[in-house]
């Protein structure tokens, strides 16, 4: 912001037309109101100042180039403020409007896209076998006294293979004998073994993906106002 730019002071734009008088200033640009009635206003930025002499402010542009404050508004709007080549009359000027764009430049990130675990689970199972066991059994047979007095007494030689005979045996007192009998159990040993393995690899697999990018261009457009004298088209971008 200026300080030499005031309220009150006359605008005379470049070819030393009044322009109205200043009714405020801004950070960047002051207000201007001209016209008998002052119906209308305009807004002039500092940088268009060429000259300050007592309470008079030289504008270096024309008054068709002097914004409106409606124009202004629209610009302040719109973002998209307009800049003005200041020159002498008959001097040759040049503006150089530098136009940007935006490359798009993809690269890979590592992320993780998921997990594998693996559980070992114990199950059980029922296995059936069919073992044979042998046991013994207990027969008590009773031989008539006419069967004991046919075999008569044995032979010194086939006494030791004759059946047993209980000692300890008495006649005419009471006894007691225990026989133990025997028989097979099944008992079930259990080992362990491996009956199976499961080998559990990971590899890079490589796919191409199609990725998409909005960057943004700048282009110029160029628009004539006025009786503007040029060679080739309007645009002067193109030969």
């Amino acid at each position: 912001m200026r300080t030499d730019v005031r309220e009150g002071m006359r605008v005379f734009t470049a070819d030393g037309t009044r322009l109205g008088t200043v009714v405020g200033c801004g950070g960047e640009t002051f207000a201007i109101e001209g016209g008998l009635l002052r119906l209308r206003s305009f807004a002039a930025r500092y940088g268009d100042v060429v000259d300050v002499r007592g309470e008079d402010v030289h504008l270096g542009l024309t008054r068709d180039e002097v914004a409106t404050t409606e124009e202004a508004s629209e610009q302040a709007r719109s973002g998209h403020p307009e800049a003005v080549l200041s020159a002498e009359f008959a001097t040759p000027g040049e503006l150089v409007v530098p136009l940007a764009h935006e490359e798009a430049h993809p690269h890979v990130v590592v992320r993780e896209a998921g997990q594998v675990r693996i559980h070992k689970v114990v199950r059980t199972e029922v296995r059936h076998f069919s073992v044979p066991v042998r046991r013994e059994e207990l027969v008590v047979e009773r031989v008539s006294e006419q069967a004991v007095d046919a075999e008569g007494a044995p032979a010194p030689e086939a006494a030791a293979s004759a059946r047993p005979v209980l000692e300890g045996l008495v006649p005419f007192e009471a006894g007691t004998f225990v026989i133990p009998l025997r028989e097979e159990r099944v008992e079930v040993a259990k080992s362990v073994h491996v009956w199976q393995e499961v080998a559990v690899s990971r590899y890079t697999d490589e796919v191409l993906r199609q990725v998409h990018a909005t960057v943004r261009k700048e282009t110029a457009e160029v628009e004539e106002q006025g009786e503007v004298l040029h060679d080739g088209p309007l645009d002067g971008l193109h030969s």
